[in-house]
Order: structure tokens, then C-alpha cells, then sequence
């Protein structure tokens, strides 16, 4: 009988419908040009923690321009530079813990793995007008905002945040909103120069 009670009860703790309910974020960023809506990264700056499980993602030179030209990660995550174009390309930043990862042709990757938090401005030596922005966050939680200004977290802990914002050309001020499991917390954003 023992027995069969901790059969049902780790069942029971196991079960979806058991499992700690999460909430969300939903914003809309407004600017003063509406082609700066997008790129707004925003991310968790305060509030419950989460782990951040090692990851790897891409960033690809493509028409001679990165892609995407805004990429948020948490830190510890890897990027994959991707080389789509048919020249050349080089890869270096100034910015925080300072790499140049050579150059390389048509098909071929490159990896960094980022362990200091910060915006990292991507460049390449072989095209100066090239560059790309990697925001390495604290924290797991972050999104991007679309080219609308809609931007969403989803699956954070209930819980009082403060919430920060990264614009390559704008600012706004951090925020603070509370998160109510299964429903969303709304909040509008509005950039403005910095």
C-alpha cells in the first residue's frame, strides 16, 4: 500500500497540471520614426531567477550584411558565425572581452562562446560598413521586438520585475510590472533619443 501511495504521489508531482503555473510579458514599443520600433531587446534586469542551459545559435553573413543585425543571449550561450556570402569575411568587436576571429570563405563557421555580459558590436575588417549588435544578458528571459513594436517574454515565474530595454539608437527607462501566472502582464514601451 506504501508503495502504491508513492507511485500516485510522484505522479501526481510529476503531472502538467501540478507543475508551477508561469505568467508572461506582452509590450508594444512606440518611436518617434516608426522603422525604430524594431530591435527594442527586453529582457528581465531584476526580479525571480532562472538558469540559463548552455546554447548555441547562429549569426550569418549574408549579403554582405549580418544576420540578424540584433541578437540577444544570455551569457555563456555560443554564436555560430555563419559565412553565406560568396567573399571573404572577418569577424572582430573592440567591445568587451575583445575577439578577432579571423577570416574565412563561402560555408564556413566560426564559434565564440561569451562569458562577460554587454553589447558586443560585430564588425568586419574586410567590409567596414558591416556590423551587427550581440546584447549578452544576465538572464534568460529577453526578447526582441518586431518591426509592429509587439514584443512577448513568456514563461516567467510569478513575481515583481524590473525590466530593461537596449535600442541600438534609443533608450527607455527600465520598468517594473508584476507577473501573474496564466495571464499577461501588458506594458507599453516608448524609445526615445538618448
Amino acid at each position: 500500500m506504501k508503495l502504491l501511495l508513492l507511485v500516485v504521489l510522484a505522479v501526481a508531482l510529476t503531472c502538467p497540471a501540478h507543475a508551477a503555473e508561469t505568467g508572461s510579458l506582452t509590450a508594444t514599443v512606440s518611436a518617434p520614426i516608426a522603422k525604430h520600433k524594431a530591435g527594442a531587446v527586453v529582457f528581465v534586469k531584476s526580479g525571480p531567477t532562472g538558469a540559463v542551459a548552455a546554447k548555441t545559435v547562429q549569426l550569418d553573413q549574408k549579403g554582405m550584411v549580418f544576420l540578424p543585425r540584433i541578437l540577444p543571449i544570455a551569457k555563456g550561450w555560443t554564436v555560430e558565425f555563419l559565412n553565406s556570402d560568396p567573399v571573404a569575411h572577418n569577424v572582430y568587436t573592440i567591445d568587451g572581452e575583445k575577439y578577432d576571429l579571423g577570416t574565412w570563405p563561402q560555408g564556413q563557421k566560426r564559434k565564440y562562446t561569451f562569458s562577460k555580459s554587454g553589447v558586443y558590436r560585430q564588425l568586419c575588417k574586410v567590409h567596414d560598413d558591416m556590423i551587427a549588435y550581440i546584447v549578452v544578458l544576465d538572464t534568460p528571459w529577453f526578447a526582441t521586438s518586431d518591426k509592429e513594436g509587439r514584443v512577448s517574454l513568456a514563461g516567467l515565474p510569478p513575481g515583481a520585475y524590473t525590466f530593461g530595454v537596449w535600442h541600438e539608437k534609443l533608450g527607455a527607462a527600465d520598468f517594473q510590472a508584476s507577473i501573474a501566472a496564466g495571464a499577461p502582464t501588458i506594458a507599453t514601451i516608448a524609445l526615445k533619443p538618448k
